[in-house]
């Protein structure tokens, strides 16, 4: 102990410095580490349980952003063919005005044909009942007797038959003629 004493260092001292030290040490252990490495041990459970979190987040943000994708393109899908089918609407009541607007002109030209038909025929029996009544006027001034009405009637529509067969074969004559030149 001499060796200690001549280095200046009182054993009795080194002692009671080691075991205030001891002391020391489980002071701060009990007082001052174990909390602060709680403290230290809850930031990191806190700041791993907030990257967890994030993870979590950003990964319920990727799948939302998924069904937004696959929804938009269902809906994109659907106006297309909503499109579509409007179109091909659009085409058949465009395909049934048309037949509808054809239809009514085919009617009206037939209509038109019939009357245009009909007044021909009027205007013949018109034309006809004139000739007979001035072939009958002619007839009786040119013989002088008068003959009773119905046989006058019967020779004038010989004689008018006669006339629409060569007018109707000179009609036709002259379109073939007017046709081919």
């Amino acid at each position: 102990m001499d060796m200690l004493h001549n280095l200046g260092i009182d054993p009795k001292l080194v002692v009671v410095q080691v075991v205030g030290f001891l002391i020391l040490l489980w002071l701060l252990n009990k007082y001052a580490y174990k909390p602060i490495f709680k403290i230290l041990d809850d930031r990191q459970n806190d700041i791993k349980a907030t990257y967890d979190q994030l993870d979590a987040d950003r990964e319920a943000m990727a799948r939302t952003r998924r069904e937004y994708e696959a929804r938009l393109a269902g809906i994109e899908s659907e106006a297309r063919e909503k499109i579509q089918t409007a179109v091909k609407e659009a085409q058949e009541l465009r395909a049934s005005i048309i037949a509808d607007a054809q239809k009514q002109a085919k009617t009206v030209i037939d209509n038109g044909r019939a009357e245009l038909e009909r007044e021909r025929a009027r205007t013949f029996i018109e034309l006809r009942q004139q000739i007979a009544d001035l072939a009958i006027l002619a007839a009786t001034r040119v013989v002088g007797e008068s003959m009773d009405d119905a046989r006058q009637r019967r020779l004038v529509d010989q004689y008018i038959a006669g006339i629409a067969t060569v007018t109707t074969t000179d009609s036709r004559a002259s379109s073939n003629g007017a046709g081919a030149a």
